[in-house]
């Protein structure tokens, strides 16, 4: 089952990496696996290491045949069939929240699907969660966030009334879609493509190994598949670390 975390999923990692050495900010540009040790190669130089657990997105995988030499096709077509889709959330702030009871659902409309759905006080907090997904994350994409504030002010004063929109303000968001770094939110496989969730997960010469939520056989497109298959990675490494 999915559950939120009310800490939030980074404090969920920051607690995992407790006393790991971190290099963050440091994006890898080529996994050279044609030798006996894999050189990572990042823009702040390159890590040697016997073994490596990649997590990317499947969006960024399927774009970038060049990140593995030799190249890895299979991993590249495998990535391409499970292309993620978009949802998008917006917090803003809540005045005189406690009008509202926890966890309040409201839709914007109910006559087309380029709408938002909004839930008021989130785990009881003074806040509004609005969450939008598909064609229109992707046009208001191309806004910036201002474009998701002003829609969603629009849809929310149009159910509440015009003096609602003094009630709130912009809190929080992140854009997904336009993120270098993810290019998307979740994994869903195309037609006929189901099977390649399982060819995406298969380890490379017990060195490279792959984890995220696509790599998930039940749980794609979930927080804890991705955190499971990332626990799998892990001790396949160990495994073969074993075996020498």
């Amino acid at each position: 089952m999915n559950w939120r975390v009310a800490e939030g999923y980074g404090t969920v990692i920051a607690a995992h990496a407790d006393a790991v050495e971190l290099a963050l900010e440091t994006p890898v540009t080529r996994i050279d696996h044609s030798g006996r040790q894999l050189r990572i190669e990042t823009e702040r130089g390159t890590i040697v290491a016997d073994r490596a657990i990649v997590t990317l997105p499947t969006n960024i995988l399927a774009a970038r045949e060049d990140l593995f030499f030799p190249a890895l096709p299979y991993k590249t077509e495998a990535a391409a069939g499970l292309p993620l889709g978009l949802a998008d959330k917006l917090y803003l702030t809540l005045d005189r929240a406690d009008e509202f009871g926890r966890d309040t659902r409201v839709f914007g409309r109910t006559d087309t699907d380029a709408t938002a759905s909004y839930t008021f006080r989130p785990q009881g907090r003074p806040q509004v969660e609005g969450y939008f997904g598909d064609g229109l994350a992707a046009a208001l994409e191309r806004g910036g966030v201002s474009a998701f504030v002003d829609f969603a002010i629009g849809e929310l004063t149009g159910v509440l009334g015009s003096n609602f929109k003094k009630r709130v303000a912009l809190l929080d968001m992140h854009l997904w879609g336009v993120d270098p770094f993810a290019r998307g939110s979740y994994s869903f496989a195309r037609p006929g493509k189901v099977g390649c969730r399982q060819v995406l997960a298969a380890p490379v010469d017990d060195r490279l190994f792959f984890a995220g939520e696509a790599c998930s056989k039940l749980d794609f497109s979930t927080a804890h598949g991705a955190y499971l298959t990332g626990l799998a990675a892990a001790e396949d490494v160990l495994a073969a670390r074993a075996r020498g």
